[in-house]
C-alpha cells in the first residue's frame, strides 16, 4: 500500500514538472519572439514564432498575428498571407479586424481593388473602431473611382483617336482621289494641247505645200509665158471637139457619122462668115465718101 502511494506521488511530481517545462518553454520562445519583433529583427521573430505556434502547437492568435506582421515586413507575402487568413475570423475582433486589414493592404498592393475593398470592409465590420482600416478603405475607393474615370477617359481618347485617324485617313483618300483626278484632268489637257499642236503643224504643213504648189505652179506660168491667138483656137477647137464626142458618145453616135456632122457644121460656119463679110463690104460701098 505504502509502495503504491509512493509511486502516484512521483508520478504526480514527474507530470507537474512536464506541465511548468512546457510553460516555461512557451513563454520564452513569445517573449524572444516579441523582443525580436520590438527590434525590427524580424528573422528571429519568425523562427521564435514559428516554434512556438507550429512546433508547439500552441494556439495564440496574438502571436500569430505578430508572425504574420513579421512576413509582411520581411516582404514575404505569401506567407503573410497565410498566417493572416489563419486568423481573419479570429474569436478576438480587433485581431480579426487588423488580419482582415491587412489581406486587404495586400489585394490593393496586387492591383486587385475589388477584393482589397471586400477585405477592409470586412475589417471594419469586425471592429468599427478600426480607424485604420476606415481610412483605408476610403483612399481605395477613392482611387478605384479615379481609375474607373481614368479608364473611361482613356477609352474615350482611343475612341476620339480613333475617330479622328478615320476621318484624317477618309480625308487623305479624298485628297488622293481629287489629286488623281485633277493629274487625270491635266494629262486630258496636255494630250488635247498635243493634239491641237499636231493639227495645227498639220496644217502649217499642208498650207506650206499649198503654197510651195502655187508658187510652183505660177513659176512655170510664168516660164511658159501667155498662149499665142493660134494656140487659143487649137485649144478651144480641142475642147470643142472633145465635148462634141462625149455628146455623140452620150447618143450612141459612131464617130465617124459624128467627123462628118462636125466637118458640116464647121463648112457651114465658115460660109455664114464669108457672106457677112460679103454684105459688110457692099454696104461699105452705099456710103457717102464723106
Amino acid at each position: 500500500m505504502n509502495t503504491i502511494l509512493t509511486l502516484l506521488i512521483v508520478l504526480n511530481i514527474f507530470s507537474d514538472h512536464n506541465g511548468i517545462g512546457r510553460i516555461a518553454e512557451a513563454n520564452k520562445q513569445k517573449s524572444a519572439g516579441e523582443e525580436a519583433f520590438i527590434a525590427k529583427d524580424y528573422k528571429t521573430a519568425i523562427e521564435a514564432y514559428t516554434i512556438l505556434l507550429d512546433s508547439m502547437k500552441i494556439e495564440d492568435d496574438a502571436a500569430m498575428l505578430d508572425l504574420a506582421h513579421s512576413y509582411f515586413l520581411s516582404e514575404d507575402k505569401e506567407n503573410a498571407t497565410k498566417r493572416y487568413a489563419s486568423i481573419q475570423n479570429s474569436a478576438n475582433k480587433k485581431i480579426a479586424s487588423i488580419a482582415n486589414q491587412q489581406l486587404g493592404v495586400l489585394k490593393a498592393q496586387e492591383q486587385k481593388l475589388e477584393e482589397a475593398l471586400a477585405f477592409l470592409k470586412a475589417a471594419m465590420k469586425h471592429d468599427p473602431q478600426n480607424m485604420g482600416a476606415r481610412y483605408d478603405y476610403e483612399m481605395l475607393l477613392k482611387q478605384k473611382k479615379e481609375q474607373e474615370q481614368q479608364n473611361q477617359d482613356n477609352k474615350d481618347q482611343n475612341e476620339d483617336n480613333k475617330d479622328k485617324q478615320d476621318q484624317d485617313q477618309k480625308d487623305q483618300d479624298q485628297k488622293d482621289q481629287d489629286q488623281e483626278g485633277q493629274d487625270e484632268n491635266q494629262d486630258q489637257k496636255d494630250q488635247e494641247k498635243g493634239d491641237q499642236k499636231d493639227d495645227k503643224d498639220q496644217k502649217d504643213s499642208e498650207k506650206g505645200d499649198q503654197e510651195g504648189d502655187q508658187n510652183e505652179n505660177q513659176e512655170q506660168e510664168g516660164e511658159q509665158g501667155e498662149e499665142t491667138e493660134e494656140e487659143r483656137k487649137e485649144r478651144e477647137e480641142a475642147e470643142e471637139k472633145a465635148n462634141f464626142n462625149n455628146r455623140m458618145e452620150e447618143i450612141k453616135m459612131p464617130a465617124s457619122q459624128a467627123q462628118m456632122i462636125l466637118d458640116a457644121l464647121k463648112n457651114k460656119e465658115v460660109q455664114y462668115f464669108q457672106q457677112q463679110k460679103k454684105k459688110s463690104k457692099k454696104q461699105d460701098r452705099n456710103k457717102p465718101d464723106w
